[in-house]
Protein backbone atom coordinates (compact mmCIF):
# COMPACT_ATOMS: atom_id res chain seq x y z
CA UNK A 1 0.00 0.00 0.00
CA UNK A 2 3.12 2.29 0.96
CA UNK A 3 4.75 1.91 -2.50
CA UNK A 4 1.77 2.90 -3.97
CA UNK A 5 1.37 5.61 -2.47
CA UNK A 6 4.63 6.39 -2.82
CA UNK A 7 4.26 5.72 -6.68
CA UNK A 8 1.42 8.34 -7.10
CA UNK A 9 2.77 11.10 -5.29
CA UNK A 10 6.13 10.40 -7.59
CA UNK A 11 3.45 10.26 -11.07
CA UNK A 12 1.96 13.70 -9.33
CA UNK A 13 5.50 15.12 -8.90
CA UNK A 14 6.30 14.41 -12.80
CA UNK A 15 3.28 15.88 -14.47
CA UNK A 16 3.68 18.66 -12.23
CA UNK A 17 7.51 18.87 -13.76
CA UNK A 18 6.49 18.18 -17.57
CA UNK A 19 3.71 21.00 -16.72
CA UNK A 20 6.39 23.69 -15.75
CA UNK A 21 8.74 22.53 -18.76
CA UNK A 22 6.12 23.12 -21.23
CA UNK A 23 4.88 26.51 -19.63
CA UNK A 24 8.37 27.33 -19.70
CA UNK A 25 8.84 26.24 -23.26
CA UNK A 26 6.25 28.27 -24.56
CA UNK A 27 6.74 31.26 -23.01
CA UNK A 28 10.79 31.39 -24.28
CA UNK A 29 8.79 30.95 -27.60
CA UNK A 30 6.13 33.70 -27.13
CA UNK A 31 9.15 36.35 -26.61
CA UNK A 32 11.46 35.06 -29.08
CA UNK A 33 9.72 37.05 -31.63
CA UNK A 34 11.80 39.98 -31.64
CA UNK A 35 11.56 43.81 -31.51
CA UNK A 36 8.96 45.51 -34.08
CA UNK A 37 10.36 46.59 -36.96
CA UNK A 38 10.25 50.30 -38.79
CA UNK A 39 7.33 50.93 -40.40
CA UNK A 40 7.49 49.84 -44.40
CA UNK A 41 7.06 52.60 -47.68
CA UNK A 42 4.03 53.78 -48.16
CA UNK A 43 2.37 51.60 -51.09
CA UNK A 44 0.03 52.74 -54.21
CA UNK A 45 -3.52 54.42 -53.43
CA UNK A 46 -6.06 51.80 -54.60
CA UNK A 47 -8.76 52.30 -56.69
CA UNK A 48 -12.01 53.59 -55.44
CA UNK A 49 -14.83 51.10 -54.94
CA UNK A 50 -18.43 51.11 -55.57
CA UNK A 51 -20.05 52.50 -52.86
CA UNK A 52 -23.06 50.53 -53.42
CA UNK A 53 -21.21 47.61 -52.79
CA UNK A 54 -19.72 48.14 -49.37
CA UNK A 55 -20.19 45.59 -47.33
CA UNK A 56 -21.95 47.82 -44.69
CA UNK A 57 -24.26 49.54 -46.71
CA UNK A 58 -27.58 47.76 -48.34
CA UNK A 59 -27.26 48.44 -51.78
CA UNK A 60 -29.82 50.57 -53.21
CA UNK A 61 -33.10 49.54 -55.36
CA UNK A 62 -35.75 51.09 -56.91
CA UNK A 63 -39.25 49.80 -56.09
CA UNK A 64 -42.67 50.77 -55.30
CA UNK A 65 -45.38 49.39 -53.86
CA UNK A 66 -49.05 50.38 -53.71
CA UNK A 67 -51.86 48.73 -51.95
CA UNK A 68 -55.66 49.04 -51.62
CA UNK A 69 -58.63 47.44 -49.58
CA UNK A 70 -61.40 48.28 -51.63
CA UNK A 71 -63.19 45.61 -53.67
CA UNK A 72 -63.55 46.75 -57.53
CA UNK A 73 -66.75 44.74 -59.49
CA UNK A 74 -65.71 45.71 -62.83
CA UNK A 75 -65.34 43.40 -65.96
CA UNK A 76 -63.16 45.13 -68.04
CA UNK A 77 -61.05 47.85 -67.55
CA UNK A 78 -57.95 49.72 -65.56
CA UNK A 79 -58.51 48.12 -61.77
CA UNK A 80 -55.49 50.32 -60.00
CA UNK A 81 -52.12 52.25 -61.33
CA UNK A 82 -48.57 52.22 -59.27
CA UNK A 83 -46.23 54.64 -60.67
CA UNK A 84 -42.24 54.31 -60.65
CA UNK A 85 -39.50 56.12 -62.24
CA UNK A 86 -37.41 53.85 -64.45
CA UNK A 87 -33.73 55.08 -63.96
CA UNK A 88 -32.06 53.50 -66.76
CA UNK A 89 -33.31 52.31 -70.32
CA UNK A 90 -30.80 49.19 -69.74
CA UNK A 91 -32.73 48.09 -66.83
CA UNK A 92 -36.09 45.55 -66.68
CA UNK A 93 -38.98 46.50 -64.87
CA UNK A 94 -40.40 43.45 -62.61
CA UNK A 95 -44.30 43.99 -62.06
CA UNK A 96 -46.73 41.90 -59.57
CA UNK A 97 -50.35 42.21 -58.60
CA UNK A 98 -51.26 40.44 -55.78
CA UNK A 99 -54.63 40.00 -54.30
CA UNK A 100 -58.22 38.24 -54.59
CA UNK A 101 -59.89 37.40 -57.98
CA UNK A 102 -63.56 36.15 -58.92
CA UNK A 103 -65.71 35.05 -61.93
CA UNK A 104 -69.03 34.56 -61.43
CA UNK A 105 -72.35 33.23 -62.51
CA UNK A 106 -71.45 31.99 -65.87
CA UNK A 107 -70.56 28.51 -67.15
CA UNK A 108 -67.24 27.96 -70.17
CA UNK A 109 -66.46 31.61 -69.34
CA UNK A 110 -62.99 32.88 -68.74
CA UNK A 111 -61.93 36.68 -67.42
CA UNK A 112 -58.14 38.35 -67.57
CA UNK A 113 -56.38 39.86 -64.98
CA UNK A 114 -53.10 41.47 -67.10
CA UNK A 115 -50.39 44.52 -66.24
CA UNK A 116 -49.86 47.37 -68.87
CA UNK A 117 -46.59 49.49 -68.65
CA UNK A 118 -47.84 53.19 -70.11
CA UNK A 119 -51.13 51.33 -71.32
CA UNK A 120 -49.40 49.04 -73.51
CA UNK A 121 -49.25 45.02 -72.75
CA UNK A 122 -45.61 43.87 -72.29
CA UNK A 123 -43.48 42.36 -75.34
CA UNK A 124 -40.31 42.09 -74.75
CA UNK A 125 -40.40 39.06 -73.45
CA UNK A 126 -44.16 38.63 -73.50
CA UNK A 127 -47.46 39.81 -71.77
CA UNK A 128 -47.40 39.57 -67.96
CA UNK A 129 -51.31 38.15 -67.66
CA UNK A 130 -53.19 35.65 -65.50
CA UNK A 131 -56.75 33.78 -66.85
CA UNK A 132 -59.33 32.58 -64.68
CA UNK A 133 -61.54 29.69 -66.50
CA UNK A 134 -64.80 28.55 -64.84
CA UNK A 135 -67.28 25.63 -66.03
CA UNK A 136 -70.02 23.96 -64.11
CA UNK A 137 -70.11 26.14 -61.82
CA UNK A 138 -73.12 28.64 -62.68
CA UNK A 139 -73.75 30.06 -59.43
CA UNK A 140 -70.24 29.50 -57.59
CA UNK A 141 -69.13 33.25 -55.65
CA UNK A 142 -65.24 31.87 -55.12
CA UNK A 143 -63.16 34.48 -54.56
CA UNK A 144 -59.71 33.02 -55.11
CA UNK A 145 -56.05 35.01 -53.83
CA UNK A 146 -53.93 34.68 -57.04
CA UNK A 147 -50.52 36.80 -58.54
CA UNK A 148 -49.98 37.59 -61.67
CA UNK A 149 -46.08 38.41 -62.06
CA UNK A 150 -42.99 38.65 -64.48
CA UNK A 151 -40.40 41.17 -66.11
CA UNK A 152 -40.34 43.52 -68.55
CA UNK A 153 -37.76 44.61 -70.86
CA UNK A 154 -36.80 47.20 -73.42
CA UNK A 155 -38.88 50.12 -71.56
CA UNK A 156 -37.23 53.58 -71.78
CA UNK A 157 -36.44 55.66 -68.83
CA UNK A 158 -38.55 57.94 -67.41
CA UNK A 159 -41.93 57.83 -65.59
CA UNK A 160 -43.79 54.58 -65.83
CA UNK A 161 -47.03 53.99 -65.11
CA UNK A 162 -47.92 50.25 -63.84
CA UNK A 163 -51.38 49.37 -64.26
CA UNK A 164 -53.54 45.77 -63.26
CA UNK A 165 -55.86 45.67 -66.27
CA UNK A 166 -59.13 43.42 -66.30
CA UNK A 167 -61.14 42.12 -69.12
CA UNK A 168 -62.32 39.04 -71.57
CA UNK A 169 -59.89 36.08 -72.74
CA UNK A 170 -59.26 35.77 -76.04
CA UNK A 171 -62.08 34.37 -77.66
CA UNK A 172 -64.26 34.84 -74.90
CA UNK A 173 -66.91 37.05 -74.12
CA UNK A 174 -67.07 39.65 -70.60
CA UNK A 175 -68.56 37.94 -67.67
CA UNK A 176 -69.00 39.19 -63.93
CA UNK A 177 -65.69 39.72 -62.84
CA UNK A 178 -64.17 41.14 -59.26
CA UNK A 179 -61.11 42.53 -58.21
CA UNK A 180 -59.44 42.39 -54.70
CA UNK A 181 -62.49 41.46 -51.43
CA UNK A 182 -61.95 41.23 -47.91
CA UNK A 183 -58.11 41.77 -48.15
CA UNK A 184 -55.11 43.89 -49.47
CA UNK A 185 -53.92 44.59 -53.06
CA UNK A 186 -51.31 45.13 -54.10
CA UNK A 187 -48.85 46.02 -57.02
CA UNK A 188 -45.30 46.05 -56.51
CA UNK A 189 -42.97 47.14 -59.67
CA UNK A 190 -38.95 47.04 -59.29
CA UNK A 191 -36.33 48.02 -61.20
CA UNK A 192 -34.12 45.38 -61.72
CA UNK A 193 -30.67 45.27 -63.84
CA UNK A 194 -31.21 43.10 -67.12
CA UNK A 195 -31.01 39.20 -67.63
CA UNK A 196 -27.77 37.64 -68.07
CA UNK A 197 -28.72 35.04 -69.94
Amino acid sequence: MADTRILSQTMKSYIACVLLILCFIMYVNAECVGQKGTRGPTGAKGVTGDEALDWYRAPRKNWRQCTWTSSDGRDSGTIASCQIYKESSSTALYAAYSGNTRLHNCHGCCGRWYLTFNNAECSNPQVIDGTVYMANYNSADLYRHRVVQGHCYGLSAGWITVSLVVGACSGYGTYDLNTGWNSASRLIVVEETAPMY
